[in-house]
């Protein structure tokens, strides 16, 4: 045998070894992807659930906001009252 009739042969090996090859590596990669979509699941129905938990708190958190927001106002205009009936009490004694 020559080499040129040794070197198709050759190749043709090489080429099924490299095919055998590719197709383990893209099971390989098939797998991992299948992995990490499961965690990727995982994560997002851990974070559904921490949103229920989070729109709670927001909700709580406007609630003590507005609560906060009329106990200011209210203190706000009764010292309004104070300071206009001292002004109107001096203006007065003029």
């Amino acid at each position: 045998m020559t080499f040129v009739e040794t070197l198709p042969i050759i190749i043709n090996i090489l080429l099924c070894i490299l095919l055998v090859a590719l197709i383990v590596l893209v099971i390989k990669c098939i797998i991992v992807v299948d992995k990490a979509d499961k965690i990727c699941d995982n994560v997002e129905r851990k974070l559904n659930i921490l949103n229920g938990f989070f729109n709670t708190i927001s909700a709580i958190d406007g609630k003590i906001a507005s609560l906060m927001g009329m106990i200011i106002g209210g203190f706000e205009n009764l010292l309004s009252k104070v300071f206009t009936k001292k002004n109107k009490k001096e203006k007065g004694d003029k």
